[in-house]
């Protein structure tokens, strides 16, 4: 497991330039070492996980340079980071505003903490969730539910974001780190072939006819499905 920390402490973690940068490289390293299983992305302990991007930094930029240097180069490496071969998980125990939140829906899981709150307040202050998580969130708990949460800014909590799909899991106080490592654990004790084909033929979403096909030979293909077949037919489990 790989676990990556968001800090920018002043600010309650709002997402800035660098951090985007960190991120991106993060990103470049997980991609070329297949020993990482499972990717944590989280922010202080207890604490926020992200006030949203760092209005500081953006405000000031040129619409045409806001839309490429900001938006568009964050939504590449959101993408980047969606599109991770192995599983991710954001453990959220605090704030995750705009453009956290929108980072948070790039994870393929999130486990929300008591004190977590998830929240769009752009329209407010006369902006959007611009790194694609208006749509993300409508994948998740449908048009009707994203586009309240959008156009009114209102706060989700911890209980309202299970119910919605938005957190997959919510743990209470110290169950809270029970959870996540119950949940890592299992993600890393699956075939790391066959989870990065499953995640990626999910995100595909039957846009490639031939995917799935592809997909099914190449894990057939590969020692993790014999691995697989020998433990089933021996009623043991499978130790990839």
């Amino acid at each position: 497991m790989l676990t990556l920390r968001l800090s920018n402490p002043s600010k309650a973690n709002a997402l800035d330039l660098a951090m985007l940068a960190e991120l991106d490289a993060q990103v470049a390293r997980v991609t070329g070492d297949a020993s990482v299983r499972v990717v944590v992305l989280r922010g202080a302990d207890g604490g926020p996980f992200s006030s949203g991007a760092d209005i500081g930094q953006w405000a000031p930029m040129p619409p045409e340079v806001f839309a490429r240097d900001w938006i568009a180069h964050g939504n590449a490496i959101f993408r980047r980071f969606e599109a991770l071969r192995c599983p991710t998980v954001a453990a959220i125990e605090g704030i995750c505003f705009g453009g956290g939140l929108e980072l948070a829906l790039c994870a393929d899981l999130r486990v929300a903490g008591p004190g977590a709150r998830f929240r769009f307040p752009e329209v407010g202050i006369g902006a959007i969730p611009g790194w694609e998580g208006g749509p993300r969130l409508a994948r998740l708990v449908g048009r009707g539910r994203a586009l309240e949460a959008v156009l009114t800014g209102r706060e989700i909590d911890a209980a309202l974001a299970q119910a919605w799909g938005l957190a997959n899991l919510q743990g209470a106080g110290h169950g809270f780190e029970d959870e996540l490592a119950a949940l890592v654990q299992r993600l890393a004790s699956v075939s790391p072939h066959a989870a990065a084909l499953a995640k990626a033929a999910v995100l595909d979403d039957g846009r490639t006819p031939s995917f799935h096909a592809q997909a099914g030979a190449a894990i057939k293909a590969s020692p993790d499905s014999e691995i697989g077949i020998r433990a089933f037919a021996a009623r043991a489990t499978a130790s990839f």
